[in-house]
């Protein structure tokens, strides 16, 4: 191989070289980059960026990134109780006193009543019925001409079926609690 040849292929191979390094440089900084890009696009939400909140189902919850805890759930030891403080008997619905009627060991038969007895209190919801008012719309006929005259209804009665608190409460499950008409005409009539 002639020098001047030798010369030229030295300066090609260096050529490509410094290419190859300047490419391979590229491609570390666009790595960097789409693994910088794919950590943001996993922290996207409706809230921080233009996505649509129809991706998103509405009761699912962010992944969370946090490692496990060593504790077991709930209480844990030395916490501070949190329990709902009772209501003064005054105000409950109904207060029953349950007296044992003999020693749960020996068997006797016991009399009295305890000073401070251990409180013990049921919350419930009272049973639910409609209040349905029936107006009765008379038609009366004229002795003197005949004609048939129908009382109206008083001023505020709505002509549907559905009062004023019952369109309030359907407007509140369809749209504060986004369920569907038939969703919330099946809870109407499950409730009442």
């Amino acid at each position: 191989m002639t020098p001047a040849v030798r010369a030229f292929v030295h300066a090609l191979i260096h050529g490509f070289q410094s290419q190859i390094a300047s490419l391979q440089a590229n491609i570390a900084q666009l790595n960097s980059r789409i693994v910088e890009l794919e950590s943001q696009v996993k922290r996207l939400t409706p809230q921080n960026s233009s996505i649509p909140p129809s991706t998103v189902h509405p009761h699912g919850k962010p992944p969370t990134n946090k490692p496990k805890s060593l504790r077991k759930r709930g209480g844990q030891r030395g916490h501070k109780r949190h329990q709902r403080s009772l209501v003064p008997s005054e105000q409950c619905t109904s207060v029953i006193p349950l007296i044992p009627p003999a020693c749960r060991r020996c068997h006797e038969t016991l009399s009295g009543i305890d000073l401070s007895p251990i409180r013990h209190q049921v919350y419930d919801l009272p049973p639910i019925v409609p209040i349905i008012t029936e107006y009765q719309l008379h038609r009366l006929v004229c002795p003197k001409c005949g004609t048939k005259t129908c009382a109206t209804l008083p001023v505020g009665v709505p002509v549907g079926q559905s009062g004023q608190r019952l369109i309030a409460f359907n407007a509140l499950l369809m749209g504060h609690f986004r369920q569907s008409k038939r969703l919330a005409s099946e809870f109407l009539k499950d409730l009442l």
